[in-house]
């Protein structure tokens, strides 16, 4: 258990998640450190009275420095091919400082897919595993806020992220942020790994009928096949390693295992909210 006088490190304070971890601790009265990649955005962060610091995946001094005084660690990295090498670094650090509990943010198809953020997060799970530090692995489903990648064609009216029919139980990354809160706050959690699924299973035209709702307009979902999809990232100019990681994933029919919310309410001792309502809180990301 973390208490009120233990330091946490969050290592990509400024990520999707990670940002929200760092509010919602403060919000609590826990101390954090936020580790970011840029000096501008630390120098933002501590004109709000955050300890934040740069941490350069790519600098020994760098991660020692972020890691002094430190004894639990909410390791997030920005999917790449570097990955691996970036956690692995880390988790080196963590182990030489004695942390005493990690909380490692993974993806819910680590087990199955062989390529990209699967493929790397697997490993990573697996080094965390044997490293004998107290560890939680977080697996969270496919983020609401990944919408905000097409908000410029929801704005014209219509969007595609793949093939209609498959159903996803989209979470807020508010909610997987809870979820890690309660981790790295509360007794309970060690050596558990936790799959983290929204309330709803939305498939792609279920989706735009919410968004039609909440913004007053219709917004029609494209259905177009896993190979037209590839093709429109490679148009884009995504780099073939996310293309190859994209691909995989939007050609599997479903979402492999159990997606149901139940593990995510049993944590937050509340229902995660629903697409709906994250609409309504980012409605302006959404507006035409």
């Amino acid at each position: 258990m973390t208490n009120r006088k233990s330091k946490i490190l969050i290592s990509a304070a400024s990520g999707k998640v990670g940002q929200h971890v760092l509010t919602q601790l403060a919000q609590k009265g826990i101390s954090a450190r936020a580790g970011v990649h840029r000096e501008d955005k630390a120098a933002a962060l501590r004109k709000t009275g955050a300890d934040a610091v740069v941490l350069d995946f790519e600098s020994i001094a760098s991660i020692s420095a972020a890691f002094k005084g430190i004894d639990t660690l909410f390791l997030v990295t920005p999917g790449s091919p570097e990955q691996a090498r970036y956690e692995e670094k880390l988790l080196a650090e963590a182990t030489k400082v004695g942390v005493k509990h990690l909380v490692k943010m993974s993806g819910k198809i680590a087990e199955r897919d062989t390529v990209g953020f699967s493929v790397w997060n697997r490993a990573a799970e697996k080094r965390i595993k044997e490293s004998g530090i107290p560890y939680t692995i977080l697996r969270g489903n496919y983020f609401m806020q990944n919408l905000f990648g097409s908000a410029a064609q929801i704005k014209q009216g219509a969007f595609t992220t793949g093939p209609a029919a498959k159903r996803i139980a989209l979470i807020d990354t508010r909610d997987i942020a809870a979820t890690a809160v309660a981790v790295l706050t509360e007794q309970g959690h060690a050596g558990k790994t936790y799959d983290l699924n929204g309330p709803e299973l939305l498939d792609g035209y279920a989706q735009a009928v919410v968004l039609s709702k909440v913004l007053g307009r219709t917004v029609e979902y494209l259905d177009v096949t896993a190979e037209a999809f590839v093709e429109q990232l490679k148009r884009i100019g995504l780099p073939p390693w996310m293309v190859e990681a994209f691909g995989v994933a939007v050609a599997a029919p479903e979402i492999p295992g159990d997606q149901s919310s139940a593990t995510t309410e049993g944590i937050l001792r509340r229902k995660p909210g629903t697409l709906e309502q994250f609409v309504k809180d980012y409605k302006a990301a959404f507006q035409g």
